[in-house]
Formats: structure tokens, C-alpha cells, sequence
């Protein structure tokens, strides 16, 4: 049996206004302090041919990144919940949660594993491609501004001493124990 510790809720704790101007600030600054790294390593001139394919990949990004959260959690793929955050019909916008209790870590692991892969590809595609590597650092930054939700999320569950289970709602967060029922114990 799990009994919840504490339930947290993103958007009534900071607001959306102030999680999306997080999420821009947080791209433009990562998106400036990339570019200049790889202008430094860089020696070729860049270009801004196959402007198209760029625009495909910065429309496909935020699918490819919770397609990854969706990867990791593969072993609760039973238990994985969409609920439809867009009321017209053309505009596919869902919030995917699952509704059974997780290991915080394994979580935490499903938090932070878009970043790290997609800023990984970002910069290795970067250097294979150097003409290239502006398209790539924007979509970089543009993936740390996806990810600004997830380290919130995971800022929370790592400094919380609560529990070690978590279970995800469409409004939050619940950080859980588990406990043993006392008809479930064996004395001898």
C-alpha cells in the first residue's frame, strides 16, 4: 500500500506564464553561450542551406523528446495515461502521465535522459557538421527550453526526503511510501 508524502503541482506552484518565460529565457541564453562555443572550435564558415530540413527538425523535437520519456518508461507502458490539453481538434496537444507508483530514481533517470541524448546528438552533429552547427545548437537550446518542466520536476523530487515512489497525475506529482497493510504481515 502507498501513502502519499507530499503532492506537488508545477503549475500552481510557479504559474505558466512565469514556466514559459523560464523556458525562453532558458533557450536564449543556451542557445547564445553554444553558439559561441562552437564559433570558437569551429573554423567553417556556416551556411543556412537546407533551411527547410531544419524547420522539419525544430517542428519534430518536442514529439522526439517525449517519445524518449515515453522509451524509458517502456516496462509501465500499461499504465501510461493521455489526457488532450487542446480543445480544437488540428492541434494535437497531449499530456502523457503515468498513473502507477515508480521508483523516484527511475524517474528521475526519465527526467533528465531527453537532455542528455538530444543535447549529446546536437553537439556531436554539430562537430560532424560545423556548417551545420548553428541549425544544431538551436535545437540544443531549444531542448534545454523543453526540458526546464523535467529539472524543475527533478529539482523537487531530489531535494524532497519524503518518499521513494512517485506517481504522476495530469495536474502534478505524488511522492509516496510505501507501507506494509497489517493484514499483509506474516507473524510465526
Amino acid at each position: 500500500m502507498f501513502l502519499c508524502a507530499r503532492r506537488i503541482d508545477i503549475n500552481t506552484r510557479f504559474g505558466l506564464p512565469r514556466i514559459i518565460f523560464m523556458a525562453i529565457v532558458t533557450t536564449i541564453i543556451t542557445f547564445l553561450i553554444s553558439y559561441e562555443i562552437m564559433i570558437y572550435f569551429s573554423d567553417k564558415q556556416i551556411t543556412d542551406q537546407h533551411f527547410f530540413l531544419f524547420v522539419i527538425a525544430a517542428l519534430l523535437l518536442y514529439p522526439i523528446h517525449k517519445l524518449i520519456h515515453l522509451i524509458i518508461l517502456a516496462p509501465y507502458y500499461k499504465h501510461i495515461k493521455k489526457k488532450r490539453l487542446s480543445k480544437r481538434a488540428w492541434i494535437p496537444i497531449y499530456n502523457l502521465y503515468i498513473n502507477n507508483p515508480i521508483n523516484k530514481y527511475y524517474f528521475c533517470l526519465c527526467l533528465i535522459t531527453p537532455l542528455v541524448v538530444i543535447t549529446a546528438a546536437c553537439i556531436y552533429l554539430g562537430q560532424a557538421f560545423p556548417e551545420y552547427g548553428h541549425y544544431f545548437m538551436f535545437l540544443l537550446a531549444l531542448n534545454a527550453g523543453f526540458s526546464v518542466m523535467d529539472l524543475m520536476y527533478l529539482k523537487l523530487i531530489l531535494f524532497s526526503n519524503e518518499g521513494k515512489y512517485i506517481e504522476e497525475h495530469c495536474t502534478g506529482f505524488n511522492i509516496l511510501n510505501k507501507y506494509d497493510h497489517p493484514t499483509d504481515r506474516h507473524f510465526n
